[in-house]
């Protein structure tokens, strides 16, 4: 980082010059040279104080403390600031020979203690001011910085959800569509044999498409959905039924990717499937969400949870957009509401 844009000597100039400019020649007829003098006084007088406040005036470390109450470095730095303003002040208009201008009050008051009290005073206060810039400065800084930081975190976490999701997922699937496979050899049924491949095949071409993906439209959450609902299909015959009725509109909005096969094996894992009374899945949509439902038909023994179930979903959803879904079990449903995503106004992450 070079010194110019570490110490703000950008903002520190455009100071220097700005305010001795308004004041010193701001009347017509005014005598240049002595007028450039006491800019000059002025300017440097600044731009010295600008350079200590940036060399050794932290609020950086002032800010990231734990209690603004304990003693820290920066607020012995900021009194020796103000204190060393004075001499600075009053050299500059000794060696630019601008005392009856830069001293006048002090003059004019016969050097009385009221006088330089005053004067301090005011040089305190313009130092003041300077200090007050840098805080503004470095408060934006470390907020940039947290920001920054805070991006790279949730980036990572989000990162190790998704593949934590993948490596767990990946066997469990496999092993129940290989199942359901032999069943269909055994049973020497060619046609949908071949259709199982085929949807199997779809499937896994998705899901190694969308490994480096953190999100997807919705309609190609569907479309991949479709060809895993006909494995569970083929698995669970008239026992396993399925709805689907998603809007164009809602179709080109964004979704963590897995969602809604996600939400679909836990409605299979935490319910009875059995012919006499069918488990429904059905996916619908409205101005704001995405809604996914399902009769309610719990086991009679609580399955236990990888850890991959609905707070996967709410923390790609939470990392991803800034949101979060809805869960309610409530008139024999249990249904999860999905925050429709517009595009990429809604996205905090790259995916």
């Amino acid at each position: 980082m070079n010194l110019g844009k570490k110490y703000y000597l950008k903002t520190g100039l455009a100071l220097a010059v700005l305010f001795p400019g308004i004041f010193v020649f701001d009347k017509p007829g005014k005598d240049f040279i002595a007028g450039s003098l006491l800019f000059l006084a002025i300017f440097f007088s600044i731009i010295t104080m600008w350079i200590y406040n940036a060399i050794f005036v932290d609020f950086v470390k002032l800010l990231r403390s734990n209690s603004y109450k304990k003693f820290n470095p920066t607020y012995a730095n900021i009194l020796i600031s103000l204190f060393l303003a004075v001499p600075i002040y009053f050299i500059l208009a000794i060696i630019f020979n601008q005392e009856q201008v830069l001293l006048s009050s002090l003059l004019e008051g016969n050097f009385s203690a009221k006088a330089l009290f005053y004067l301090i005073l005011r040089v305190m206060m313009f130092d003041g001011g300077l200090l007050i810039i840098k805080f503004l400065i470095d408060n934006d800084k470390e907020k940039q910085r947290f920001k920054l930081e805070n991006e790279v975190l949730k980036s990572e976490q989000l990162k190790a959800t998704h593949e934590t999701f993948k490596q767990q997922v990946d066997p469990h699937f496999l092993f129940n569509s290989l199942n359901t496979l032999q069943s269909l050899v055994k049973q020497e049924n060619t046609d949908r044999t071949l259709q199982f491949i085929k949807e199997l095949s779809h499937v896994y071409r998705y899901m190694l498409s969308s490994r480096e993906k953190n999100y997807v439209t919705v309609g190609e959450e569907i479309e991949f959905l479709r060809s895993y609902l006909y494995l569970l299909k083929i698995r669970f015959g008239r026992a396993f039924n399925t709805v689907i009725s998603v809007d164009q509109r809602c179709a080109s909005t964004n979704i963590p990717t897995h969602t809604l096969q996600l939400l679909a094996e836990n409605a299979v894992k935490h319910n009875v499937i059995r012919k006499e009374e069918p488990l429904t899945l059905e996916i619908k949509s409205d101005d704001e969400h995405l809604i996914v439902s399902n009769n309610l038909l719990p086991k009679q023994h609580n399955v236990q949870s990888a850890g991959i179930g609905l707070h996967n979903i709410n923390t790609r959803y939470s990392l991803l957009f800034g949101k979060e879904i809805s869960i309610s079990a409530a008139n024999g449903h249990f249904t999860v509401l999905l925050p429709v995503i517009n595009g990429h106004e809604d996205i905090n992450h790259r995916g």
